[in-house]
């Protein structure tokens, strides 16, 4: 664990995901459906960074960086040309991934969008949960803002996170979309994915 989170996961007395409980020694998430037994086909859903983090770790892994996620996602070796989206450049549809209008409310089993596959072979890159990654969110090289909020001091201490979630409009989505949060959240639809170095 990074030192500051275990602070956050000892104070906030963290036990497992958020809306997680555990019910006659087996687990349970209560979702926009209700409560029901854990499926560990879903991606899990609810993390902070720190947590997302540590799990990586205890797996002898790493969470991809932002460009890395991006590369995984939307990067054609064979055509060596980037895409909009994992599956290409056509617009999401409910047989290529779990945004907001498939009406699903939750995450889906790893391989129910076997046509929103990227071409690197990864699964379900949009949608289901926000992934974190390792990235600190700054601007791109050259990024100038026009607005005085945006400003160095309100982006320190948070990560990037990409890929979208069951809650993202498909209008609002593509393979470049960043969103970012600070390291301690876990209520946004979060989630991660373990990359390692080959």
């Amino acid at each position: 664990w990074l030192s500051d989170g275990w602070e956050k996961v000892k104070k906030n007395k963290w036990k497992a995901p958020m809306y997680w409980e555990k019910i006659n020694d087996e687990w349970y998430v209560r979702d926009f459906l209700g409560i029901r037994k854990i499926n560990p086909n879903e991606p899990v859903c609810h993390v902070s960074y720190y947590e997302a983090d540590a799990y990586c770790k205890w797996a002898g892994k790493r969470l991809p960086t932002e460009a890395e996620w991006e590369k995984a996602a939307c990067w054609n070796e064979e055509k060596q040309e980037k895409t909009i989206f994992p599956w290409g450049n056509n617009q999401p549809t409910n047989e290529k991934c779990n945004l907001l209008e498939s009406y699903h409310w939750g995450c889906t089993e790893i391989g129910t969008y076997p046509k929103g596959v990227s071409s690197s072979g990864c699964q379900q890159m949009i949608g289901d949960v926000w992934e974190w990654t390792s990235s600190e969110f700054t601007g791109y090289p050259g990024f100038k803002s026009g607005f005085d909020e945006y400003n160095d001091k309100w982006f320190t201490n948070q990560k990037v996170l990409r890929g979208g979630s069951f809650g993202t409009p498909k209008m609002s989505i593509r393979g470049s979309y960043r969103n970012f949060f600070r390291l301690d959240e876990r209520w946004l639809f979060s989630g991660f994915r373990c990359a390692e170095d080959i």
